[in-house]
């Protein structure tokens, strides 16, 4: 694997063709490595550029902020995997922790939506917010992750970037939304074929 990082820090912004040369274990591996998930491609940032269309946007959950570079919008992230007792828990399941960019700020999703204003809310690859007083009744949520609901009800369009089989269950997919399956999209997901783009109040 080459170093697809920039000497900013950020993934380079390259077309999809460009993942597709290199062997599937040592692309997830480097992901791993570097605590990335979804990959920004070429195609996928002229997309969602014309997905936005001039309005106000912010990216939400934005990790080290790949994506919101990209986009040229305000990325925003609880950083919560700076937090001492989540970084415990991290090294326990020898998952490496995210290095947050310094233009990353520290703002939950909602928080960052007040502060903001945006029209148009982009997110990849977050967990969404369960209840901690509620019981458990589907995997992927924590007490920490987005209140996807309270996004979509804002009237805002939401854009969801992820992988069906991680993302499927969200309650909002019970709200009418699009669903695409787009070509240029790369993760280090188990299951590629699987990733999508969701859009609420598109």
């Amino acid at each position: 694997m080459p170093d697809l990082l920039g000497r900013d820090g950020q993934i380079k912004l390259l077309p999809a063709s460009v993942y597709d040369s290199f062997s599937r274990q040592g692309l997830c591996l480097w992901c791993h490595h570097h605590a990335r998930y979804g990959l920004p491609t070429t195609e996928l940032v002229a997309w969602l550029h014309e997905k936005i269309a001039g309005r106000r946007a912010i990216e939400i959950g934005s990790g080290a902020g790949d994506l919101a570079f990209h986009l040229g919008i305000p990325a925003t992230d609880n950083r919560m995997q700076e937090w001492p007792e989540v970084a415990v828990w991290y090294k326990l399941m020898g998952q490496p922790v995210i290095r947050y960019a310094d233009f990353v700020q520290g703002l939950d999703a909602l928080s960052a939506i007040a502060t903001h204003q945006p029209e148009v809310v982009v997110a990849s690859w977050v967990t969404e917010w369960i209840d901690p007083n509620k019981p458990v009744t589907r995997r992927g949520g924590n007490i920490h992750g987005v209140k996807e609901d309270e996004i979509v009800a804002s009237g805002r369009t939401y854009i969801l970037i992820g992988n069906i089989k991680v993302h499927g269950a969200k309650k909002i997919m019970a709200q009418p939304h699009q669903e695409h399956a787009l070509p240029f999209l790369r993760s280090r997901a188990t299951y590629p074929e699987l990733d999508r783009v969701w859009i609420w109040n598109g």
